[in-house]
């Protein structure tokens, strides 16, 4: 038996396919021989090479992993197997073969934890008794042992928990009694109890036990850092994350420790710098888990300057100045992602003064490395804290970068253009006001590359970030970038020569698809010309250099027409859906070349919508593979994997339908190409639905089915495609009416989106859900919740958003005195917005009584949200909480009478708030308050047009003025005789038309018709005015839907018949309303 053994693992360690295969049967066939676990078992301790001794032990876990194989080794054999394991384990000198061995250990630790014999325990005391002596080889031993226990099987040692917690401190003691704690020893013990804290959680013994030996674990990390030796101080300290991802309540106690640890670390340059990268990026983590006791103990200011100096390092190359890539881990990367990691998750009001000390000095200094650290600590914050940048720092920040461009060093000069292209992503819609100061910058830079290039100069090294920084700006300039175009596309098209590089082309036509998203039908003058620049690019076939030019001029062309217009287009859609299903079925098998020719594919169901359906069964069928691919999810082999992925190839299981528990896998990595192949699969499919819902209907099963399958992907991206996706396509049931189909779809769909809500840790992912469910309730309304339960359960989801009780929101108490409550990010915020919002929008899916119930339960969290933001005088929490309790009233309908008493003083008191915005919000929540409690707001009439009469003579905010319009409007609506017309019409008629907010018109035109139906004498004097306030509206296309323009044009007839000479006054007043007139 051992010789045939010998030859089956020597033909399967060779390179011969066949004889692997080969050997690979007859393996199999051995197996069904009782006795080939045990001669197995003699291999291992014999004198082979350790390679085939290494291997036994692998071949022996490949078949034991299943439980069923286990229970059918005769027992004498079990024992057997057991007692060799341990023996084997003790006297391994091969690292490899132990590892092998632990592996197979912890597998059968799994399969006999319900058993009482004493094995387990044998074997926790052989590791107490090692890991507790003298000998350092001896605890290293037991150590050793213990990491790989516990790495296999560390829910299997729960039940020792407080135990082995002891050992864990009585080692680190001993360590330090012994005047040396950077030993193999405790790095193993440290390391088996990161993979335990996972499971202590609710062991108050072992917790407390851990928590009181923190100090020496600090201690113990600060002697590796000494030592120098990166692997043994990384496997320690991967404690420290473990800690903090799954008990940081022990670490209460010690968060200035820590902090001052990490510093210290950090700040040492003469530390090796991997080390110093590790500990940065734990303190991005310490940040985002313990903000407000980092906040209450003034180490704020000490971390941002500890992280800024590292991000002020020299860059060992510069090329590409890649700070965010997950491969570049230099200190400055690491810093950098830290920084931005504390933007997202600190107060703005914490974090920009202290920041902006640090900066001031940094932007003035001889030192280009800090200058650069400086643009790029600007470039960072701007996501986390865009609405305070916005208010009080943008036009400081973008004059700083308008001088930071045009530096004398080519790496500040990178970091300047990319602050501009992240303020130009996170700064919108305010900083398309600076268009005219920093486009004609952009624009001579543009200049003089162009410039540059004809005299032969090499390409700048800002280049990128130049082209970056216009790209994003224009992409969100919208109508503000069409003065511009007639200079910018004259620079683009010259970037498009022949003669210049592939880059550059790339970059400039990265750039007209963004003027073409921004631009939209205003790109039509330029439309023929990019056009034919594009053709030659569009080619199934071409050089393997300008497969990324192709990629990019599909991507461009994709954006072109979702927005150039359907009647600029439609002409080129047959060839464009031909040259796209030409590159799915022959082109080469790119993910990156699929993923623009699908984006291009949704931007033709824009175009041609549901005449798609000729396309649709090879597209949808193509898609769908792409969806389902795990080509995404490419398997990582663990370092100490023994066989180099060659087990996955063998399968030692038979036929049953147990999962295989690959020891040999690590991890699943993914593959960006695919993962974003996958992505934009989805969105595609989300378009269809959208845009050509007739012709998609027949496929949404099938669709919805495999899109949601994704939903649980490890990638954040492809989860928020999915969720957009399944919202849409349950739209699209709806717009269909299969109303049986919404129910089916929403009472999968929105149990899923509750789980996520609560378990999902990225804040993204969860915003996400919130907004589209709104969308969703507000469109298919009481369908998407069919039963009573539903409801009850979105409604528990959203009180946990808002009281910051889901797995996103780290509601961790600071442990260090009072728990006063600190300051929120601007992500907090937002989060909180959503659930807020999702308050108003569920009332869309609910009757008005059952809606009541829910309401009721809420509003209190708001009046107390509104009180803090009035104390802590936040003017966006203020209006935040008057514009969503004003969105509510419509769904209440008449149970609004319910709240009236307590709601109308909340809403009459912001009337005089300091913030235009707020005011704005209260102003259309009176308006909407009196609209729906009809009778029940006549008593208090008075004191609201007493209200509004005092904010209509001296508001000048123009929103605000609309808004008041609009609630003069519903007041007369609701009762035109309570109202003083005689004072009240005209200040009301001199404050219209409205200048911003348009969807007020709707209501206005309401209010019109009433008094000229019941109060026609109050009207006459103001007829003419009236209708060149309705024919203003209607020449600027301003009313919300086509209903609205339908009552406006008939109104007006009407009048038109009954004072003829008043409406020829009104339709002749300009040559373009006479024309207009004419139309209707």
């Amino acid at each position: 038996m051992e010789a045939e053994l010998d030859e089956i693992i020597a033909g399967l360690l060779c390179t011969d396919t066949k004889r692997i295969h080969d050997c690979t049967a007859a393996l199999r066939e051995a197996f069904e021989n009782p006795e080939v676990l045990p001669v197995l078992c003699q291999m291992l301790v014999s004198t082979r090479e350790t390679q085939v001794r290494q291997f036994a032990v692998v071949l022996m876990n490949k078949r034991l992993a299943k439980l069923r194989h286990w229970q059918m080794v005769p027992p004498e054999h079990q024992a057997g197997i057991k007692a060799c394991m341990l023996q084997a384990l003790i006297r391994e000198k091969e690292k490899s073969v132990k590892n092998a061995i632990a592996l197979l250990i912890g597998t059968l630790v799994r399969h006999e934890a319900d058993k009482k014999d004493s094995w387990l325990a044998e074997l926790l005391s052989f590791i107490f008794e090692r890991c507790n002596m003298d000998d350092p080889k001896e605890s290293e031993l037991g150590s050793s042992i213990f990491a790989s226990l516990t790495d296999s099987a560390p829910d299997q040692l729960i039940s020792q928990m407080s135990e082995i917690c002891q050992l864990f401190s009585s080692v680190l003691i001993a360590a330090q009694c012994n005047g040396d704690m950077a030993t193999l020893t405790v790095a193993n013990m440290m390391q088996g109890m990161c993979s335990l804290m996972p499971f202590i959680v609710g062991h108050t013994e072992a917790e407390q036990t851990v928590s009181k030996v923190v100090p020496l674990m600090l201690t113990a990390l600060q002697a590796f850092v000494q030592k120098g030796v990166l692997t043994e101080f990384t496997t320690a300290f991967e404690i420290m994350d473990s800690v903090a991802e799954y008990v940081p309540k022990l670490l209460n106690n010690y968060i200035k420790m820590l902090v001052d640890f990490c510093l210290a670390t950090v700040s040492n340059k003469q530390i090796d710098d991997q080390i110093r990268v590790v500990v940065v990026t734990f303190v991005g983590r310490i940040v985002r888990v313990k903000k407000k006791a980092i906040v209450k103990l003034k180490l704020l200011d000490l971390i941002l300057v500890a992280v800024f100096e590292m991000m002020c390092s020299e860059l060992g190359n510069d090329d590409e100045d890649d700070y965010f890539s997950s491969t570049n881990n230099t200190p400055v990367s690491a810093a950098t992602q830290t920084l931005d990691v504390m933007a997202l998750q600190l107060s703005p009001q914490k974090l920009i003064p202290p920041l902006l000390q640090i900066l001031e000095p940094a932007l003035q200094s001889p030192d280009p490395l800090r200058r650069r650290a400086a643009f790029m600590a600007m470039a960072v914050i701007s996501e986390g804290c865009s609405e305070a940048i916005k208010k009080k720092y943008l036009e400081l920040m973008l004059n700083i970068m308008k001088s930071g461009i045009i530096d004398q060093d080519p790496a500040v000069r990178n970091s300047a253009f990319f602050a501009l292209g992240q303020f130009s992503e996170f700064m919108q819609p305010e900083i398309a006001k600076f268009a005219p100061q920093i486009l004609p910058v952009l624009f001579e830079f543009l200049h003089q590359l162009i410039v540059e290039l004809k005299m032969g100069q090499p390409e700048p090294t800002q280049m990128d970030r130049m082209f970056y920084a216009l790209d994003v700006f224009c992409e969100n300039l919208e109508e503000e970038i069409v003065p511009h175009l007639p200079v910018l596309m004259d620079r683009l098209f010259e970037c498009m020569d022949q003669q210049n590089s592939i880059h550059i082309r790339q970059l400039a036509l990265s750039t007209i698809s963004s003027v073409a998203t921004a631009s939209k039908s205003n790109l039509v003058p330029y439309f023929s010309q990019i056009v034919e620049i594009l053709k030659i690019y569009l080619v199934k076939e071409c050089d393997e250099s300008l497969n990324e030019l192709r990629i990019q001029a599909i991507d461009t062309l994709a954006s072109i027409t979702r927005t150039v217009g359907k009647e600029n287009f439609i002409h080129f859609a047959q060839d464009t859906m031909n040259y796209c299903m030409n590159m799915l079925e022959l082109g080469p098998d790119d993910p990156d070349l699929r993923r623009a020719i699908y984006a291009l594919i949704g931007g033709l169901s824009v175009v041609v919508t549901n005449d798609m359906n000729t396309f649709f069964p090879k597209v949808i069928e193509r898609m769908i593979q792409t969806v389902v691919s795990t080509e995404d999810a490419l398997v990582k082999l663990r370092e100490d994997s023994p066989t180099g992925g060659l087990l996955t190839e063998i399968d030692l299981g038979s036929t049953d339908d147990e999962d295989d528990d690959d020891d040999d896998i690590g991890e699943y990595q993914v593959e960006n190409d695919y993962v974003y192949e996958k992505e934009e699969a989805i969105l595609t499919l989300k378009e269809f639905a959208v845009n050509s819902s007739n012709a998609f209907f027949p496929y949404l099963t099938v669709v919805f089915e495999e899109v949601y399958k994704t939903i649980d992907h490890c990638q954040d991206g492809i989860r928020n495609a999915a969720i957009e996706a399944l919202c849409a396509f349950v739209i699209c049931l709806h717009k269909m009416n299969d109303g049986d189909g919404v129910k089916r779809a929403c009472s999968i769909l929105i149990p899923k989106f509750i789980y996520l809500v609560k378990n999902d840790e990225e804040q993204a992912v969860v915003r996400q859900i919130l907004d589209e469910l709104g969308e969703l309730f507000n469109t298919v309304k009481t369908l998407a919740l069919p039963t009573p339960d539903l409801a009850e359960s979105v409604v528990a989801c959203i009180k946990d958003v808002l009281i910051n009780n889901t797995a996103c929101q780290f509601n961790e108490p600071c442990g260090v005195g009072d728990e006063e409550e600190a300051d929120e990010s601007e992500y907090d915020e937002a989060l909180i917005e959503s659930g807020g919002n999702l308050v108003a929008m569920i009332g869309h899916a609910l009757q008005p009584e059952t809606y009541s119930l829910y309401f009721g339960r809420l509003y209190n969290f708001f009046l107390t949200k509104l009180a803090k933001a009035k104390a802590n005088d936040d003017p966006d929490q203020r209006s935040f909480i008057y514009g969503v309790l004003a969105e509510c009233f419509q769904s209440l309908g008449l149970c609004v009478v319910t709240y009236f008493d307590s709601l109308c003083p909340v809403l009459l008191e912001g009337t005089t708030d300091s913030y235009a915005k707020a005011r704005q919000n209260s102003y259309f929540g009176l308006g909407e308050l009196v609209y729906h409690a009809e009778e029940m707001s006549f008593d208090s009439f008075g004191v609201i047009l007493q209200a509004l009469s005092d904010a209509i003579a001296k508001e000048q905010n123009a929103p605000a003025m609309d808004n008041i319009c609009g609630a003069v409007s519903r007041l007369i609506i609701t009762n035109h005789n309570m109202v003083p017309l005689g004072h009240v019409l005209p200040v009301f008629m001199s404050s219209l038309p409205l200048r911003e907010d348009i969807e007020e018109n709707d209501v206005v035109l309401k209010a019109f018709r009433v008094l000229y139906m019941n109060t026609r004498e109050s009207i006459l004097p103001y007829i003419e005015q009236m209708l060149g306030i309705i024919l203003h509206v209607l020449l600027k296309q301003e009313f919300r839907d086509n209903d609205t323009i339908a009552n406006a044009v008939s109104f007006m007839k009407e009048i038109r018949i009954e004072y003829p000479q008043q409406f020829n006054s009104v339709a002749n007043s300009s040559p373009e309303v006479f024309t207009f007139v004419q139309t209707l």
